[in-house]
């Protein structure tokens, strides 16, 4: 399973196989810039 992080104001664009270290990164971020929203998103591999 991997973890995608996709900002809505900025180019972030980080993958994680740990949905821990996701949602850690993502809130850093958001607590970082209090005008970005972060999406994890969860993919599969084919």
């Amino acid at each position: 399973m991997t973890y995608q992080l996709r900002c809505d104001r900025c180019t972030l664009d980080q993958a994680f196989t740990d949905w821990a270290d996701a949602n850690q990164a993502a809130s850093t971020h958001e607590a970082d810039n209090p005008t970005h929203w972060v999406t994890i998103l969860e993919s599969q591999p084919a």
